[in-house]
């Protein structure tokens, strides 16, 4: 998953578990809305300027992708 050579901080981490647990607890889909992964993010108590930044940097790290307007998480391959 992402690129080894750039690490992730924790509260990068916190955001991708949590954008995880949201994305498997709704089986039926795969992917969310930069919107409704702020939202979400913002609900577990952090704040909706910390989640857009955290999702910019996992988007620039690779941790996601963005197809349209939705933000997917690429497949891990640990």
């Amino acid at each position: 998953m992402g690129n080894s050579e750039t690490p992730l901080r924790p509260g990068e981490r916190e955001a991708l578990e949590q954008l995880e647990t949201y994305i498997a607890s709704n089986a039926d889909t795969k992917s969310v809305t930069r919107d409704t992964a702020i939202s979400y993010l913002a609900e577990q108590g952090i704040e909706r300027a910390d989640a857009r930044d955290r999702i910019e940097r996992l988007l620039l790290k690779g941790y996601l992708y963005e197809v349209d307007e939705d933000l997917r998480i690429p497949p891990r391959s640990d």
